[in-house]
């Protein structure tokens, strides 16, 4: 999916002309620091909304208190309506080493999510890689690296290729981004259009199978088109997951449990299959009359799917 990140130096936006040149998600700058907030967001936010554009706020995340940063930036989006996750914008050590830069984030996601929040991480490849350490890997990345058709980063749910796009409704340059379905929060069913034969839950899954390097029977990865035929069949029928697996397949198992009623705790759709996960699997495969053994194969995955 297209999409555009703004922020106050994006004046005077026709976000009817964005929507109609083919852009589907806007990211809007809500604050930075603990005392900044974006004089055009409110206003950006409700054109954005009018013209029927999906939206998501981010940070830009300084060196202070990260709590302090992340009450700031809740206090500055309450009452308006997201359907994207809430991004953590890090791209500047700012004088500070890899633990200090990764501790600020950790906290700053781990307060979000304390407050009912799904979260994201938005940085460049090359200071995710060298200025970023495990314990934030597990946050949901958008990535931004200029001039390639693909980023280092592996996997992530949304990619910056352009800092200096140009887009119908914007005046000036912009960034372009491309997202994928898991930048939406798990609340967040997106529309299937009901002349169409594609299910986007069955093209998420078919982009997780494919990042985990599941194959249909002649090896071949599947197209990623959100219809349900023979070869994407055919990885269902490959589907076993279960206890401690940490992969993107995982992440989407979760988004799917999440968004169909069935809490996976609180670090939400982290990619880990943990105690909360499994318990999150039993109950819902005892919903659906199946054998609670917590194990994710071909059956749970078909249920998971519809």
């Amino acid at each position: 999916m297209k999409g555009i990140d703004i922020a106050s130096y994006q004046n005077n936006v026709d976000f009817q002309k964005v929507k109609n040149s083919g852009i589907e998600i806007v990211y809007i700058k809500a604050t930075e620091g603990v005392t900044y907030r974006s004089p055009l967001m409110k206003s950006q936010y409700g054109g954005a909304k009018a013209a029927g554009l999906k939206i998501g706020f981010y940070h830009y995340l300084r060196s202070n208190n990260p709590i302090s940063e992340a009450t700031h930036f809740l206090g500055t989006v309450e009452g308006l309506l997201a359907n994207c996750k809430y991004v953590i914008d890090v791209e500047d050590a700012l004088g500070q080493t890899k633990a200090q830069i990764s501790s600020n984030v950790r906290q700053f996601a781990d307060y979000l999510i304390s407050n009912g929040k799904e979260v994201c991480v938005y940085s460049g490849d090359y200071f995710y890689a060298h200025n970023l350490d495990n314990s934030v890997k597990n946050i949901p990345l958008w990535v931004a690296h200029y001039g390639v058709s693909k980023p280092d980063a592996t996997n992530y749910v949304g990619f910056q290729y352009s800092s200096s796009g140009k887009v119908d409704g914007v005046n000036g340059l912009v960034d372009l981004d491309e997202f994928n379905s898991d930048i939406f929060l798990s609340s967040y069913t997106v529309p299937v259009n009901p002349s169409l034969p594609v299910d986007i839950v069955v093209k998420s899954f078919q982009y997780a199978a494919n990042l985990v390097g599941i194959t249909d029977k002649n090896g071949n990865s599947l197209v990623e088109d959100g219809i349900r035929g023979t070869h994407t069949n055919e990885v269902i029928a490959k589907i076993l997951v279960t206890r401690k697996a940490h992969n993107e397949f995982v992440r989407w198992m979760q988004q799917r449990l999440i968004a169909l009623g069935f809490s996976c705790g609180k670090p939400g759709a982290d990619g880990y299959f943990g105690f909360n996960t499994l318990a999150a699997v039993q109950n819902f495969q005892a919903s659906r009359g199946l054998k609670p053994d917590g194990i994710v194969g071909p059956l749970t995955t078909t249920q998971l799917l519809k």
